[in-house]
């Protein structure tokens, strides 16, 4: 049975999915699953795995039967014409979903230079509305799904039409032999300086889930 969510109320998923017999133990289990899966997927292309936990939350709040109304499948709620050109064949399998869904974001990244607002934007709206404004979309929708991402993922709260954010630009510099990954969180004509993040913390590429 599908689940008709959106991709801005997961947390709504998790109140509309109907008895499967499982327990609650069974559940989570499962949940902790798709989380390691979320992460080893992340790693293999290259995204800090946290970021991309805080994506599949708003996307699907981890339920790989979301549906939205527009057509959108599974965990990373990939529509149905971006699953074909990833060669996902089936969207409701979660590793093929979520290893389609980091290729597909991974892309948008490199093409937005690192700026991940951006990359949300584009991922939620599309590329042709991000082109069009020129930045994140005035659409209360996505503007919200990019706070709401930011928010989890940085810990820090998010303001809409902050240049600093829109514009903000994470590269990776290295990573030394301790695990820390340096990150040189900068934007393009704003001078703020450089940020390291011990493996572990928030924004760590190399930090899992914190387990």
């Amino acid at each position: 049975m599908l689940v008709i969510v959106t991709g801005l109320t997961p947390f709504l998923a998790g109140a509309t999915v109907p008895p499967d017999g499982r327990s609650n133990d069974d559940r989570m289990s499962s949940r902790a699953d798709l989380r390691d899966m979320v992460d080893r997927l992340s790693r293999q292309e290259g995204l800090d795995p946290r970021l991309v936990d805080a994506l599949v939350w708003a996307e699907s709040g981890y339920n790989p039967q979301a549906v939205s109304n527009k057509g959108a499948m599974g965990l990373m709620q990939l529509m149905p014409q971006t699953a074909r050109r990833l060669n996902v064949e089936d969207p409701f399998d979660p590793e093929q979903n979520v290893r389609g869904g980091v290729r597909e974001f991974s892309r948008l990244i490199t093409r937005y230079s690192g700026n991940i607002g951006l990359a949300l934007a584009a991922y939620n709206a599309g590329e042709g509305a991000v082109s069009q404004y020129k930045g994140i979309p005035p659409y209360s929708e996505t503007r919200n799904y990019v706070a709401r991402i930011m928010e989890s993922y940085t810990g820090r709260p998010y303001r809409h039409g902050s240049y600093r954010m829109q514009r903000a630009t994470v590269r990776l510099q290295g990573s030394l032999a301790s695990g820390t990954a340096l990150i040189s969180n900068v934007g393009r004509s704003t001078g703020f300086g450089g940020i390291s993040i011990s493996s572990g913390g928030s924004g760590s590429l190399g930090g899992g889930f914190g387990k």
